[in-house]
């Protein structure tokens, strides 16, 4: 080689085999896509034509038949009955049960969905964005006067709602479970059990390093919504503190929403009356446009007794505030420019409690529908692991207490069998519906629905479901 020349390394041509494959490796990869688009394509135009469905008049129920009473329930020889035993293997007594699972708890959240729906009617984004903050204030109110607990989730167990009257379809599944529970009982006042909104799971011992994980995916006529919940909890003496670690996403036309939950304090564990409260302040981003807005629950500890308030306010992407937010989680939130008090208007009010809500579990009017059955849509199909079929929930709701409670404990035996066998199986669980992803966004890993519920539904047939009543 001469001084003049350079040396050039050349980069070998693929031979034509590894042109074929890496052609065969894009049209795969595109025809996957392919799929996901038809697949989502699909189910919303299904879901579309459900939001259609007209609901007969006064087809949604106004009451329960059975009322929850534990009178007849005595905790003191419940104890007594379980000293010494292996309390992993105890089932707690139904009494402080209500007949909803946490999948279907977790719908109550949209209670307030029409929010959702004038958020998507807004022009300015600003606006838009008060309203979303509104909706991420509005569930906690149904926690008020709620004594009884859900029942615990088997994994694998669904639930799905069809709501034309409010515009939404939405489907929850258990994505990961605890091996086992127990749950603390109180010395004094143990009548009194509460559950935090949202929430079945205060007032419990987890006994395995893997919390209870619940994916809900919502589709509106004009927004979808997902979350995944999940919690961390911490026993202080004589409260106890509940700490949401999921978080919410929300999209709008072409805005994308995500927020995280407020803390909640439950009170008066071992002694008192148990009431509680939530605090800490939500931010909820707008990631498309950079804005923001606030919302601050203000606990008992900053406000005494006028704690349940809420404040706020809404920033532009210059970081302007443009609207302050001001409310009550039990009662509702109104907004208003800066020093402008009289233009209030007002984002969301709470419903009544329907009559006797006191004698029904404390329901709201959404919590009253949940678990009726047959539904009110004609020829729904309901899949096999949906929490409406659990047999001991139906059973209690029916009034039929001791029938339910021994199906309570065949269930929780089945799920600790099950357990067993994929343990030494070495099988690990796969959801049916939702998958871990990660969001472009927020950069956390969540389960998000990975499709196909809705096209199952139509065609009433539900391939691959577990066995689990």
């Amino acid at each position: 080689m001469s001084g003049g020349q350079t040396m050039q390394t050349s980069i070998p041509s693929p031979t034509s085999s590894e042109e074929d494959e890496q052609q065969q490796q894009r049209i795969c990869v595109d025809g996957e896509r392919g799929r996901d688009a038809d697949m989502e394509s699909t189910e919303n135009s299904m879901i579309q034509e459900l939001l259609g469905v007209g609901i007969p008049p006064n087809s949604r129920r106004q009451h329960l038949d059975f009322m929850g009473d534990r009178q007849s329930f005595s905790l003191w020889g419940f104890l007594k009955s379980v000293v010494g035993r292996d309390l992993t293997r105890v089932t707690m007594p139904i009494h402080f049960n209500e007949p909803l699972s946490f999948t279907q708890r977790l719908v109550e959240d949209l209670e307030y969905a029409y929010i959702l729906n004038d958020a998507a009617d807004c022009v300015d984004s600003v606006e838009c964005l008060a309203h979303v903050a509104a909706f991420a204030s509005s569930p906690y109110g149904s926690a008020v006067d709620r004594h009884y607990k859900p029942f615990n989730p088997i994994l694998g167990e669904t639930f799905d709602a069809i709501r034309p009257e409010e515009g939404y379809c939405v489907v929850v599944e258990q994505v990961s479970s605890c091996c086992c529970w127990f749950w603390c009982t109180r010395l004094l006042y143990s009548h009194t059990y509460i559950c935090v909104p949202v929430s079945c799971v205060c007032l419990v011992t987890q006994v395995c390093h893997h919390p209870p994980v619940t994916a809900m995916h919502c589709t509106g006529r004009k927004w979808q919504l997902w979350q995944e919940y999940k919690l961390e909890t911490k026993f202080r003496g004589n409260y106890i503190r509940v700490i949401p670690t999921g978080t919410v996403h929300l999209s709008i036309g072409k805005h994308r929403y995500s927020w995280n939950k407020p803390q909640t304090t439950i009170h008066n564990i071992m002694i008192g009356r148990l009431w509680l409260d939530h605090d800490g302040d939500v931010v909820i981003h707008n990631h498309t446009n950079g804005e923001k807005a606030f919302v601050s629950f203000q606990g008992y500890k900053s406000q005494g007794s006028n704690f349940r308030r809420l404040k706020g306010c809404v920033k532009d992407t210059c970081g302007t505030e443009r609207l302050v937010l001001e409310g009550n989680w039990q009662e509702g939130m109104q907004c208003y420019p800066p020093r402008i008090e009289e233009e209030a208007k007002t984002l969301w009010k709470s419903f009544p409690k329907p009559a006797n809500s006191s004698r029904m579990f404390g329901y709201t009017k959404l919590g009253l529908h949940l678990n009726q059955f047959p539904s009110v849509i004609a020829g729904e199909a309901v899949c096999s692991t949906d929490s409406r079929l659990r047999p001991d929930q139906r059973l209690y709701e029916e009034g039929r207490v001791d029938d339910a409670g021994r199906e309570k404990s065949r269930l929780e035996d089945k799920q600790r069998q099950a357990r067993k066998h994929r343990d030494q199986n070495g099988v690990v669980w796969q959801p049916r519906w939702f998958a871990p992803q990660e969001d472009e966004f927020t950069k956390t890993t969540s389960h998000v629905y990975k499709g196909g519920y809705w096209a199952a539904k139509a065609k009433k047939e539900f391939p691959e479901t577990p066995d689990l009543f």
